[in-house]
């Protein structure tokens, strides 16, 4: 299967990535602290004694390092092999990453059908970030049939987790009544969920529903609060809307929701 561009892929395999460059380096603490110094020749031989003695999360730390080219060159048929002795000890983020470079096709040949099969796996053991994943290849019948009903229930498991992008997607379907039944009091309920942990897209369908009073009793402010906390971080369809519900507005008003704006921050750190 020829390789997909970034803007065709899922809509959120992109965002799974940031998880990876900064989540799997857990095999021993000496080597993550020496990864987090940057110090790639202490990481990668403290990484590689982990592996040597079979040791699950130093395969996955250290596939990674092969997969990023960090302090090593590049090689994805090392990470791979590494991900896969890893994955068959049900490291779940071993079984992600593999999930994750088939889904991207990123030094492998594209295979929704092998990503679908390893984020199962990591799903089925928990892991929020393969629920996430897995809902959404159901939602849009990437390597597996499309079924509204099972994207609901996988991103519910991880919505719950508080995976601030599975509450994103659940409340998009919710809104919509794709897979359940439509509820926008339940639909405003997760963004919400999403929005306060800095999601900009949560941030900016908030905004939208609280100036429609969709889901939500209507208010001009908090309409405007979250619209500008989405706008700052270039939200373009809620950086188009700015000026018109600032006219909605008194100037005091206005001024106080920017400087509320302004002091705002995330109620939880990004998944």
């Amino acid at each position: 299967m020829p390789q997909m561009d970034v803007l065709s892929m899922p809509r959120k395999v992109c965002a799974a990535f940031v998880f990876l460059s900064v989540g799997l380096f857990g095999a021993t603490a000496d080597g993550t602290k020496a990864l987090e110094k940057k110090d790639y020749a202490t990481a990668y031989r403290e990484f590689r004694a982990g592996a040597d003695r079979g040791d699950a999360a130093a395969q996955t730390s250290l596939g990674m390092m092969y997969a990023r080219g960090l302090g090593v060159e590049r090689d994805v048929p090392a990470a791979m092999e590494l991900y896969h002795r890893a994955a068959a000890q049900g490291n779940t983020q071993a079984e992600f990453a593999l999930g994750l470079m088939y889904a991207k096709g990123w030094g492998v040949p594209q295979d929704y059908a092998q990503a679908s099969y390893w984020y199962h796996q990591a799903a089925d053991q928990g892991d929020s970030h393969a629920q996430s994943q897995v809902a959404e290849l159901y939602e849009d019948g990437y390597g597996v049939p499309q079924d509204y009903a099972a994207a609901a229930r996988y991103y519910l498991l991880a919505a719950r987790k508080g995976e601030a992008r599975a509450q994103f997607g659940l409340a998009q379907l919710m809104e919509r009544g794709k897979g359940v039944p439509k509820d926008t009091r339940g639909a405003f309920k997760w963004y919400r969920e999403a929005a306060d942990q800095g999601l900009a897209m949560a941030q900016e369908r908030v905004g939208a529903m609280y100036a429609a009073g969709i889901g939500v009793e209507a208010s001009p402010s908090e309409a405007y609060f979250w619209s500008m906390l989405a706008a700052q971080q270039k939200e373009r369809v809620a950086a188009r809307r700015l000026a018109a519900m600032e006219a909605r507005l008194s100037t005091d008003q206005a001024s106080k929701v920017k400087a509320s704006a302004k002091e705002w921050k995330p109620g939880f750190a990004l998944k």
